[in-house]
């Protein structure tokens, strides 16, 4: 334990001494933050909605992919070949080009005038799409012998799902999720396309007003990080949690 702090010091150490140097080469490009301090409030309040963007998007990102695995496995035909033809359809077009479509078709095909809830519920439906195949593996990964197993003691479908299957899918699952969900979440800057004023979409225009643009990617490379990294770091002491309750 004390030698694996060590190297994770040394290697956060290296990374900080690269980004030092980094730094001190933008202190040579005269590098002047003070616009952007003059719109802080302006861009705290777009952080602000990326950050809800996220958060719901993710949540219902999750369920979509539920329910699409669902739909995958179910007896119903007709299910399975929705879901089907949504993950054909989200993993042949890019996320732009449904957002923009999303917006100014199918939101106003449904007057849904909002473009937060256009564009939380379009990346969700985008990403769900990825994350039911990290349910589908995850489920595929456990051993046949399980399933008879639990067959074997009379265990409902449920039953199995819940005491023996379910444990072991969200350990599986926690790597590539995190992943998947950090992606979401830096996808959420094409919503600016929409019109969102979201944190890429209100860092952007000020970037336009003062011509400072170093200052204002390294603006939003921060903002960003401080999203994701929290989660990236939730999500894997969720899983130290959950492998350590499976081997005790």
């Amino acid at each position: 334990m004390i030698r694996k702090k060590v190297m994770f010091l040394a290697a956060l150490g290296l990374y900080a001494l690269f980004f030092v140097f980094v730094w001190t080469q933008a202190l040579e490009r005269e590098t002047n933050f003070s616009v952007y301090l003059e719109y802080a409030k302006v861009i705290f309040k777009g952080w602000v909605t990326t950050l809800g963007i996220s958060a719901v998007s993710l949540l219902l990102a999750l369920l979509v992919g539920l329910i699409l695995y669902a739909m995958r496995i179910s007896g119903s035909l007709l299910l399975r070949y929705l879901a089907e033809i949504h993950k054909t359809v989200v993993f042949s077009t890019p996320l732009l080009v449904i957002a923009i479509v999303a917006y100014f078709y199918i939101g106003n095909a449904f007057r849904l005038d909002s473009k937060f809830w256009v564009g939380t519920v379009t990346l969700a439906l985008y990403t769900g799409a990825y994350i039911s195949d990290i349910y589908q593996a995850a489920v595929e990964s456990i051993h046949m012998n399980q399933w008879q197993t639990a067959e074997m003691f009379g265990f409902t479908k449920l039953q199995t799902y819940r005491y023996i299957i379910f444990p072991q899918v969200l350990t599986g699952i926690l790597p590539p999720l995190a992943g998947q969900l950090a992606m979401t979440i830096k996808s959420s800057a094409l919503l600016s396309y929409m019109g969102t004023d979201e944190y890429f979409n209100v860092t952007r225009t000020v970037m336009s007003i003062s011509f400072r643009y170093p200052e204002g990617f390294i603006i939003m490379a921060i903002g960003y990080w401080i999203i994701t990294m929290p989660l990236i770091s939730l999500v894997r002491r969720l899983e130290e949690k959950l492998n350590y309750r499976l081997q005790a």
